[in-house]
């Protein structure tokens, strides 16, 4: 067996420190801590404490009970660290120790637990670690489990950065739920992927979805406001009418229903231990019941709370006067029992479920409470006001199970709940929705860029990414131009505007340095022709009366001028140089333009048609957008049925390429949909053009929105892997052309 050393970072907290040796079961460990911890480790009687409520419980040192023995020497293993906030310092005291035993115990295998001490002693030895290829481990702030981390070989420390670079948000979104809310009576299943299309009949409740997450996002981003008229997202494009309004049927005694469902395996998850508890699920669903209180003057807020894995009830929360309070834990969930099981191994150093512990975990469920926080119960905590932060002020006693369950696992399960509902407002806060009405600027962009209520929603930040992204702008460009798409003459393009004070204020210097310079280079040119200057200039004077250029008439030259201003200025670089200096200071105003390529004239948006115009906002929003939750509605609007298949590309491209954008189309175009079929088909056929990306049933949501006397009913329109129908529209939908051809 190879010999194995531990080091680990000593502060207050003795326990963790002890089930690290126990589990790592060492030859020799090396601690690392201040004087004002020495007695933890090696103090005599009883140093290590634990406060319980007001009693303070004493234990023997870390040695004793980790048993170490003969496996300690203190002259060696025992290092103070003088200066524990001195990152510099912390970093090289570990680094000088690693190095030493590397080369006194080459075959030997190092690990390190960074749980105890000071954050920068933790730091300082995971830096160290990571440097030498240091396995590392530390207790979970979650699961209370150790979480290993596999040693890196990092050839310098300028590569730590790239190796802890953060995860970055990718969609975990595979489904809504719409109950009670405006055309939905019954809760209803909305499946999302990459593509998802609505379609339906006009007024059959197909903006209903959309709206749903508009009211959501909105709570989300401006603390739980639910009793609206207009979202953040939304402007002016959806008047939702206050609760009144959008509930089910104007039923004040309903509460309408909103859940969301997400893939564990895309969630940004803060710690492994949390990862580990999720990693065997397969689907999670998030829901809130949204209402009115009667007794607190009808005002709407969140009212209930559910958390299920694969179907299954995990927690529900009602609201209650105190705030949320927990209904129902379901301990038996693997996630809640493996969250039990954690809490129980690192504290008692055992891993029975005794019957005393399940009924410690029953009687505290009533007594959980939380408030809410947007739209999700936050900060849950025991009714008597013992707050469970991240920062706990005490240590609960590891001889009595009882009080550990009731101490830690209210902290415990709003780790857990705060994690999910997290990952839900990223998610929902990469929301960009776009209305039916797209923003029509007025002709000079540059002076009318105020953002008002309906910016986001008209479309208006559009026009600010193709003001700044030369790249968005190419692309837009492209499309505009392209043959088979728009096939226009048109190009946009920045104008950058110059007040005429400045032109005053600076045009002057230049032009004046720029004529001294040339006169400078004339002069000195001049000198070259030597004792001959005087016959060249007369010969020169000469060809200007012969031309009848005078002082007084300047209009025509000579090309012998011409090319002795070329050898002595670049009048290209000269222009360059003013338009750079003169845009460079005072106020620049940047406007869009477009220029007609046929003959190079300036025009606006306005002067071309208004396809134009309704268009570009859903081409930035495709181009411009990455990783975002991109809401739309009627994306064909002012478009002729070849665009609105080529835009399906587009989407495609923006979805399913690069940017990974999640798209929830609002449509009536069958030529849209036509386009994604064509493609899928060829991707099964191998016959996809060059740059499209593959496009599959697993990418594809086509939505029906039926009507119903009791309520809108959302269908699912499966396609196969060629594209094509697994089952016919509802009602006949898109078959009006056949009709008009073949109908009597």
């Amino acid at each position: 067996m190879p010999f194995k050393i531990l080091l680990v970072t000593v502060g207050k907290a003795f326990i963790p420190i002890v089930k690290a040796i126990q589990t790592v079961q060492p030859d020799r460990v090396i601690f690392y801590c201040t004087e004002n911890f020495k007695d933890q480790i090696v103090g005599a009687g009883l140093p290590c404490t634990v406060q319980v409520g007001n009693q303070i419980k004493r234990y023997p040192n870390i040695l004793k009970l980790a048993q170490l023995g003969n496996n300690f020497q203190q002259n060696r293993d025992l290092k103070i660290i003088s200066n524990p906030d001195d990152l510099a310092d912390c970093y090289q005291f570990v680094a000088n120790t690693i190095r030493q035993l590397q080369e006194s115990y080459p075959d030997c295998n190092i690990f390190a637990d960074y749980t105890g001490g000071t954050k920068t002693m933790s730091l300082g030895l995971a830096l160290a670690c990571l440097e030498s290829g240091v396995s590392l481990q530390v207790n979970s702030p979650v699961t209370l489990s150790i979480v290993t981390h596999p040693s890196l070989q990092l050839p310098s420390l300028n590569n730590i950065k790239t190796k802890l670079i953060p995860k970055t948000i990718t969609n975990s979104i595979t489904a809504f739920r719409v109950g009670s809310f405006k055309a939905f009576s019954d809760i209803q299943y909305i499946p999302i992927r990459p593509l998802t299309l609505i379609y339906g009949a006009n007024s059959s409740g197909k903006s209903s979805i959309l709206h749903s997450i508009l009211l959501t996002h909105h709570a989300i981003k401006n603390k739980g406001e639910l009793d609206i008229y207009h979202t953040e997202a939304g402007g002016d494009s959806v008047d939702l009418g206050g609760f009144s309004q959008y509930v089910h049927k104007r039923d004040r005694s309903s509460q309408v229903q909103w859940a969301i469902d997400l893939n564990p395996k895309h969630l940004n998850l803060p710690d492994q231990g949390l990862a580990d508890l999720l990693k065997e699920i397969k689907s999670l669903s998030v829901g809130v019941g949204i209402g009115s209180d009667s007794s607190r003057d009808g005002k709407v807020s969140v009212r209930s709370f559910y958390l299920e894995a694969e179907g299954e009830e995990i927690i529900s929360m009602s609201s209650r006067s105190k705030g949320m309070q927990l209904d129902r834990l379901n301990s038996k969930n693997p996630i809640i029992r493996k969250l039990i099981e954690a809490i129980i191994e690192a504290q008692t150093y055992s891993l029975q479920m005794t019957p005393q512990i399940e009924n410690a975990i029953d009687e505290l469920v009533p007594k959980i409470i939380a408030k809410i926080s947007g739209l999700f119960p936050k900060n849950l905590r025991i009714e008597e006001d013992i707050e469970m932060t991240s920062e706990l002020n005490f240590t609960p006693d590891p001889t009595n199970p009882k009080q550990i369950v009731r101490f830690l696992f209210p902290y415990r399960l709003n780790q857990l709940i705060h994690a999910i509902t997290d990952n839900i407002e990223q998610n929902m806060g990469r929301l960009h929705y776009l209305g039916p009405f797209r923003t029509y600027p007025p002709r000079h962009f540059a002076f009318s860029r105020q953002q008002d209520e309906n910016w986001d929603s008209g479309g208006g930040y559009a026009w600010d990414i193709l003001l700044n992204r030369a790249d968005v702008r190419e692309q837009v460009n492209h499309w505009l131009g392209d043959k088979k798409r728009m096939n226009t003459p048109y190009e946009i393009t920045v104008r950058n505007l110059l007040p005429d004070s400045q032109l005053a204020n600076e045009l002057y210097p230049q032009l004046l340095k720029t004529l001294q310079d040339l006169t400078t280079k004339l002069i000195l040119h001049a000198a070259n022709w030597g004792d001959g200057i005087q016959e060249e200039l007369e010969r020169m004077i000469q060809d200007f009366t012969d031309a009848g250029i005078s002082s007084d008439h300047l209009s025509n030259t000579l090309p012998e001028v011409d090319q002795l201003v070329s050898m002595m200025f670049d009048p290209e670089q000269i222009s360059e140089e003013w338009i750079e200096d003169l845009t460079n200071k005072g106020d620049r105003i940047s406007d869009l333009v477009l220029i007609d390529k046929r003959t190079k004239t300036q025009v606006t948006h306005r002067d071309v048609g208004i396809g134009v115009s309704q268009v570009i906002p859903i081409l930035v929003s495709c181009y411009g957008l990455s990783d975002a939750l991109v809401a739309i509605e009627q994306p064909e609007i002012h478009l002729h049925p070849k665009l609105q298949a080529e835009l399906g590309d587009v989407f495609i491209q923006s979805a399913l390429g690069q940017q990974k954008n999640l798209f929830i189309l609002e449509t009536h175009s069958e030529h849209l949909l036509l386009r994604i079929m064509r493609r899928m088909r060829e991707t099964f056929y191998d016959e996809l053009p060059e740059g499209c990306p593959p496009v599959k049933p697993e990418d594809v949501s086509i939505l029906f929105v039926d009507p119903d006397a009791k309520g809108s009913i959302v269908m699912e329109i499966p396609l196969n892997k060629k594209g094509e129908l697994k089952k016919a529209w509802p009602g006949g939908f898109f078959e009006e052309g056949l009709e008009e051809v073949f109908g009597s």
